[in-house]
């Protein structure tokens, strides 16, 4: 099994998902920083590096960061929910600073429940837009969904729907929902039976 580094660019987001455990706050990694858990990374052996957050697009030093940790012979990842990446040309430069993965948190394949599940109008379409972005310059790509009371009688039809219509995919990750932390403490409607 593969060693991966995981390094939390930002706390903040740019969705309210009804069961993130992951509070929101004002962190933002610098650069120096991130270098240096990078080094760190490389003298541990590790395969690679997974950029996390809150919402990781949204740290201006995402291709500083991807192309250091590369540069140094790291696999780059960064599980992300796509809404930035639904720009044109972000993906690209991503892919060009040495991202070579990519997990987007997608929970549904129903519009109407992504929305209501991200806390965001809009956040389906921005997550088809962003695979549709991350197929065309090549991407790896899997699929993150935490596992819901909304969701979970349906992960079949979302892994179905989205293989029909983005044939590059070949990678589902379901999470287990923690009920004992952050919005899903508060929102326990979220939590499966």
């Amino acid at each position: 099994m593969a060693n991966l580094g995981y390094m939390q660019l930002v706390r903040g987001c740019n969705q309210y998902c009804r069961f993130c455990s992951n509070p929101a706050s004002g962190f933002m990694l610098d650069l120096p920083t991130a270098t240096r858990q990078i080094d760190d990374f490389v003298r541990r052996g590790y395969f690679g590096v997974i950029l996390t957050g809150g919402e990781p697009s949204l740290s201006p030093i995402v291709p500083e960061v991807a192309s250091y940790a590369a540069e140094r012979g790291l696999h780059v990842r960064m599980i992300t929910n796509g809404s930035q990446l639904a720009k044109p040309g972000l993906a690209a430069s991503y892919r060009d600073a040495g991202l070579r993965c990519f997990h987007v948190s997608i929970h549904s394949a129903e519009p109407e429940l992504e929305d209501f599940l991200t806390g965001v109008k809009g956040s389906f379409a921005l997550a088809m837009a962003a695979l549709e972005q991350l197929g065309a310059v090549g991407a790896t790509v899997n699929i993150n969904t935490v596992i819901n009371k909304y969701n979970a009688d349906r992960l079949d039809e979302t892994v179905m729907t989205l293989c029909e219509r983005f044939e590059f995919l070949r990678h589902f990750v379901w999470n287990n929902l923690d009920p004992s932390m952050g919005r899903a403490e508060t929102n326990r409607d979220t939590a499966p039976r």
